[in-house]
């Protein structure tokens, strides 16, 4: 294993701090970032969640997809309408990979042999997170639960509201606090989601805190700083900072420009002292034609750093790493209409992470599903309706984006297909096929796996890249 020394501190990733060094230009962030590196050294899962590791939850890997070819899938045995996948895997330090769907929580070793299944208290929307040798998740029931990793035997379950939203949520861990949603809210700009955060002992259940928020958390994203605090963003665009230990709020902020806006994208933390956002503007709801919002949010205090309108409805979360064929860092958005009409537009879209100028996009052609809905939805809804669970699944327009080691940027989807985009033309030296494309001065490479992705569809350990779509789980290995 690679390591550096800096300030007698051993540092298990070299490139991550180089990646923060060289982001701090002014020279007031090397403490934060060593911080953060001497937390990370307690992660040793290298896919927990489904923004990555924390304190890195840039939505980066140092993975680089170079030789990767598809080794196995999984869908339900009776076909792959008769579940419905939510968000995707996470992967444990043995390469083992965790699946929640409709019908419970399976567990794969990377040769795909099926290790266990588990039957959460509810059903659950939600994709599980790691920590430690524990598999956390919640329900739509309102509960949140505990499984052991490597015997799928339950730990505990707690019951923490009357319910909680059917979207699709991303709970997460970090220094002993399971972070989740529950109780589901009822607001004029849309009905579901959760008015309420919870903080829970992640060894025990017992709950320590709860949140009340001024907007729903629409699939809460719970980010981890490392430095004894959790971010996430409202529906609406607020951002939010609490005590990671009590709940206690640190900051909050809430553009006025966006409260009476729906998204169910979210935010990502970047190296660099700042937490990105993907929300849409003034009253719009992620429909065709609207228009949609990056921001940048000062870790430290919450105020916003800079701003960028985007031309189609941001409804996904950014990715925030260094991108191939540019210098500057950048943050990585995916914009692109929900679903429910024809001709939806999406794009790749590169912003340099420090001002929000523009570094390169990528047009996607516009999409039209059959009834409007996406890949595999009015496919398999029959089959979802006979087997008593969710019809559709229902996704926005892209999975989160992912950028892999190389500098390449990887998501899925509503059409049924995975993308990888390298960047401009001029920088990719690699073979072009019959599946690349070429738009806006960038190169993209088309891979179809037929049906579409939620946001946490990606995840990536040593010689690994998984994703899943809403109904098969497709792992490419070396």
């Amino acid at each position: 294993m690679a390591r550096c020394a800096l300030s007698g501190l051993l540092l298990s990733s070299c490139g991550y701090l180089a990646l923060a060094l060289n982001d701090c230009q002014d020279g007031t962030c090397s403490a934060h970032f060593i911080q953060m590196q001497s937390s990370a050294l307690k992660q040793t899962h290298p896919w927990p969640h489904a923004r990555g590791s924390p304190p890195r939850q840039f939505g980066t890997t140092p993975e680089v997809w170079t030789s990767h070819k598809l080794s196995w899938s999984f869908h339900d045995p009776a076909g792959k309408y008769h579940n419905i996948f939510a968000g995707g895997p996470v992967i444990d330090q043995d390469k083992n990979l965790f699946q929640m769907s409709a019908k419970g929580v399976y567990a794969f070793n990377s040769s795909g042999h099926n290790l266990w299944h588990y039957d959460p208290p509810g059903i659950s929307n939600n994709e599980v997170s790691l920590y430690g040798d524990l598999v956390l998740g919640s329900t739509k029931t309102g509960n949140a639960f505990a499984v052991n990793r490597k015997t799928g035997e339950e730990v505990w379950v707690t019951n923490l509201a009357k319910d909680a939203g059917g979207d699709c949520g991303y709970p997460g861990a970090s220094e002993g606090v399971f972070v989740v949603g529950a109780e589901m809210g009822h607001d004029p700009a849309s009905d579901g989601g959760n008015v309420n955060v919870f903080g829970v002992d992640a060894k025990t259940g017992e709950k320590l805190w709860e949140y009340g928020v001024d907007k729903p958390v629409w699939n809460l994203t719970p980010l981890f700083p490392g430095d004894g605090s959790t971010v996430f963003m409202d529906f609406a665009g607020g951002m939010y900072k609490l005590n990671l230990k009590t709940g206690a709020e640190v900051w909050k902020t809430l553009p006025e420009t966006s409260r009476a806006s729906f998204s169910d994208g979210g935010a990502t933390l970047g190296p660099n002292g700042l937490v990105y956002t993907c929300s849409n503007f003034g009253e719009n709801r992620g429909s065709e034609g609207t228009t949609g919002m990056v921001r940048a949010f000062r870790l430290d205090n919450g105020t916003q750093a800079w701003y960028k309108m985007t031309t189609m409805p941001c409804n996904s979360y950014p990715a925030v790493g260094h991108i191939h064929g540019v210098s500057p860092l950048a943050v990585v958005v995916t914009p692109g209409s929900f679903m429910g009409q024809e001709n939806l537009h999406g794009q790749v879209l590169a912003l340099n992470a420090n001002t929000g100028e523009q570094l390169w996009r990528h047009d996607m052609k516009p999409y039209s599903g059959l009834f409007g809905m996406a890949a595999g939805d009015t496919e398999g809804s029959f089959t979802r309706q006979l087997e008593g669970i969710q019809q559709i699944c229902l996704p926005a327009h892209w999975s989160a984006p992912m950028i892999d080691g190389d500098g390449m940027v990887i998501a899925g989807r509503s059409d049924g297909n995975m993308y990888k985009v390298f960047g401009p033309t001029e920088s990719f030296k690699g073979t072009q096929s019959q599946n690349m494309t070429v738009d806006s001065g960038t190169i993209s490479e088309k891979i179809p796996l037929g049906s579409a992705f939620l946001h946490g569809a990606l995840a990536a350990a040593p010689g690994i890249f998984a994703i899943s779509s809403c109904d098969t789980l497709f792992v490419f290995q070396k």
